[in-house]
């Protein structure tokens, strides 16, 4: 039972469970007490004990002192009977009556949770003994050493547990740790820069300046020196930079001194939960459902980071998500409701961009109660496909101006995608620029190799050689960005189609499945597998999930027109492929050669010629007449990217071809 509570983190201070707070007189028997304390249960020799508190005393008067002294502190612990032990060699403190804050501290400190570091800080009031005086050499000799040492720890403590309350956003309760660190450590660099950074990204320029003006009159006034280059870099990044009233993307990372510059990584995704709007309030739990399934279909794209489940819904309890959610640094919120009327179900969903507060997407579904297991599956796709459409769009908007050379990795592999959606020639030479600077910046970046992969095949070969080498140099890329990130479906469904082009149709459908397995509601997911199920004898199903990548994001890019209308031409529905390729005749150059074919099949031979020449034009000016010839005209060089696995396709395709005038 615990009869005595020691705190020697700061000055001593004693204190009984039931009587409260006890004084000590006197200099030695608070520093006699303070050193049997620092490791209760310990025995220190008597002999030890006199040379530490009376070095200059003769060993009789030492001996007379030291009895004295124990038994004023015997007379104040409660005698005999108190946590105060001796014999005739040793002094010491019962282990099991006594609680001391030093060994509580270290033990938490070492615990390195949020919740024992939080209790380990709150410890810490002050350096071991800081109001001890008149002490001897000796007894300094002790404690100097054992106060650095516990300072130490301190500063571990204190840093680890302002690095958690960043990495959770929790940016007062971070604030308040950093400068009771600096109460410990007035010089240190480290955390003056991390809080400088923490300024920045809440918009606190004017904070970050004055900070670094006090720091740097501190080291001046106090050490004559000058401030790290780190800091100076710093201090100038915070004077060049226009003031904005919105801050910096919240990135723990960086505040912790992590990287050079601000990460502009995959934008966050905070999912709110869904509010039930029903008058009785009867859907129970269908709103927390739908939410879950939008977290977890949404985790699945790995352009887009996402708050999971525990975090969502926590932050849906808060008086102010909305700050919280900037803490934490979630660029985009999804909120929504709910709704039941009779057996009418309504849902409504929307996308906020957290800087502006303004609505970037929003959209109703309504569906049947006695439908509700499949209404609310085709609810949550339809959600879950149009969020990182609509994200990657705002996202454009946000740097479309900003200069190539300010890009980070992942803004050079989102303008490289835009590029690439355009069916402008010049744009693919653009693409491929952004591309190989994201892979300069980041060589891990699995998103660049994918882009320099879609860059090689899109353009094309001029020969048969060439479109091997291309060929060849994608499927390296899109190798290297799965051996990257295994879990990305658009390395799988790159390699995919690749691996078709060689002809490696069993290797092809692996990485074809593997893609769908991973993110079968992702709309390029779905989109550019189904063009290549189409190739390798599959068109309904092909031409099924073109419909649904369509149907699931209504403002698709040209190539969603392009893989539907292959997809039809491919299973002979040659009206529907004219309507989808008519959509995009020139993103890519051998559009206008299926166009033609399926103009041919449909009849349609006026539409058939002048797709055809065009076609023929168009080869002829990149080619040259003699260099066409070699790759056997027009219909052997739309062979060269054609991946049909059946012979029969390959037939069916060139047939149309020939139909069309391009034999």
């Amino acid at each position: 039972m615990t009869e005595l509570e020691i705190a020697l983190l700061d000055g001593l201070r004693l204190r009984h469970p039931v009587r409260g707070p006890i004084e000590l007189a006197g200099e030695k028997g608070p520093q006699l007490l303070a050193r049997l304390a620092f490791r209760p249960g310990a025995k220190h020799r008597r002999n030890t004990l006199q040379a530490l508190l009376w070095p200059d005393s003769d060993p009789p008067h030492a001996q007379g002192n030291l009895r004295f002294v124990l038994h004023q502190l015997r007379t104040i612990l409660g005698g005999s009977s108190g946590p105060l032990r001796s014999d005739s060699q040793s002094v010491w403190l019962d282990l099991d009556r006594v609680t001391v804050d030093v060994g509580r501290f270290e033990a938490l400190a070492a615990e390195g949770t949020l919740e024992s570091l939080a209790k380990a800080c709150d410890l810490y009031r002050s350096d071991l003994l800081s109001d001890a005086v008149d002490l001897t050499p000796e007894y300094e000799d002790w404690l100097l050493p054992e106060r650095e040492r516990l300072r130490d720890v301190a500063r571990s403590a204190f840093w680890n547990l302002f690095s958690l309350r960043l990495w959770r956003g929790e940016v007062t309760e971070a604030k308040a740790c950093a400068q009771r660190y600096l109460a410990i450590d007035p010089y240190c660099e480290r955390m003056h820069a991390a809080l400088m950074r923490l300024h920045l990204t809440q918009g606190e320029w004017a904070f970050a300046a004055e900070h670094y003006g006090e720091f740097r009159a501190r080291l001046a006034r106090d050490l004559q020196i000058q401030p790290s280059a780190e800091v100076e870099q710093l201090a100038r990044t915070v004077s060049q930079t226009p003031r904005r009233s919105t801050p910096e993307p919240f990135n723990a990372a960086w505040i912790l001194g992590r990287s050079d510059l601000p990460s502009e990584g995959r934008p966050l995704v905070a999912v709110l939960p869904f509010r039930d709007l029903s008058e009785d309030q009867a859907l129970v739990s269908l709103p927390a459902a739908l939410t879950e399934d939008v977290i977890s279909d949404l985790a699945r794209f790995r352009r887009l980071g996402v708050l999971a489940r525990h975090t969502s819904f926590a932050l849906g309890q808060e008086a102010d998500p909305e700050g919280r959610l900037r803490q934490l640094g979630a660029r985009y919120t999804v909120e929504g409701s709910i709704r039941r009327t009779g057996n009418r179900l309504s849902v409504t969903a929307r996308l906020v961009d957290n800087a502006s507060q303004r609505q970037v997407w929003g959209e109703r579904y309504q569906g049947d109660w006695e439908e509700l297991p499949s209404f609310q599956e085709e609810a949550a796709m339809a959600i879950v496909a149009s969020i990182p459409v609509q994200v990657e769009q705002a996202e454009l908007e946000r740097i479309r101006h900003r200069e190539i050379q300010s890009l980070s990795a992942y803004e050079q592999c989102l303008r490289g995608r835009e590029h690439q959606r355009s069916i402008a020639h010049a744009s693919h030479a653009k693409a491929l620029e952004h591309f190989s600077r994201a892979l300069e910046q980041d060589p891990s970046s699995a998103a660049a190799h994918c882009g320099l992969a879609v860059c090689y095949v899109s353009t094309g070969g001029i020969t048969p050689g060439e479109e091997d080498r291309r060929r060849e140099r994608a499927i390296s890329h899109a190798q290297q960005a799965i051996a990257l990130d295994p879990l990305d479906p658009q390395g799988h469904w790159l390699l995919g189609m690749l691996l078709q082009m060689r002809r490696d149709f069993a290797g092809a459908r692996f990485h074809l499945d593997r893609a769908m397995t991973l993110s079968p509601g992702d709309v390029e997911t779905l989109g550019y597998t189904g063009l290549e199920y189409a190739y390798a004898g599959e068109p309904e199903r092909g031409i099924g999930q073109a419909e649904q990548a369509i149907r699931l994001n209504p403002y698709f890019p040209p190539v969603s027109a392009e893989q539907i209308g292959k997809a039809c031409f491919v299973g002979r529905r040659y009206e529907d492929a004219l309507f989808w390729l008519r959509q995009t005749p020139d993103r890519i150059t051998t559009n206008r050669g299926w166009l033609a074919a399926a103009a041919a099949y449909a009849g349609r031979l006026d539409e058939a010629a002048m797709h055809a020449q065009r076609m023929r034009a168009t080869l002829q000016q990149r080619l040259g007449e003699e260099e066409l010839r070699a790759v056997g005209g027009p219909i052997g060089w739309l062979r060269l990217p054609a991946r049909f696995q059946h012979a029969a396709d390959l037939e069916h395709y060139e047939r149309g071809l020939e139909l069309a005038g391009l034999g």
